[in-house]
């Protein structure tokens, strides 16, 4: 049986106005509530920089990318920038393979 590691969102302020989910883990159904209670907080806090570490993740799911996708309709609706700021190459081609590459701003 593999040991998976606990779930867990830390939140960075990298400047100003910023704010920086950095989440580890698997972003599961299981955790899905946690981070997007995470950030609702943070939006909450008036934040006009959303940014997504997911460079931790060893797993998402669509829960996960449903996380991700409320993240940016939320901080978008709030006047906010959303950027991702750290992916895994597998993150990377989910997101390609479900055209959200588009709609998202990745990191180079």
């Amino acid at each position: 049986m593999q040991d998976t590691p606990p779930f867990q969102v830390e939140s960075l302020t990298p400047e100003p106005g910023a704010a920086r989910l950095i989440m580890t883990g698997e972003l599961d159904y299981t955790t899905a509530e946690d981070a997007s209670a995470e950030v609702a907080k943070t939006l909450a806090e008036g934040v006009d920089v959303l940014e997504f570490d997911l460079s931790g993740l060893k797993f998402i799911d669509s829960s996960g990318m449903a996380v991700v996708m409320n993240a940016f309709s939320d901080a978008e609706e709030r006047g906010a920038a959303f950027r991702i700021v750290g992916l895994t190459p597998y993150l990377r081609h989910l997101i390609e393979v479900v055209a959200l590459d588009d709609v998202l701003d990745l990191p180079r």
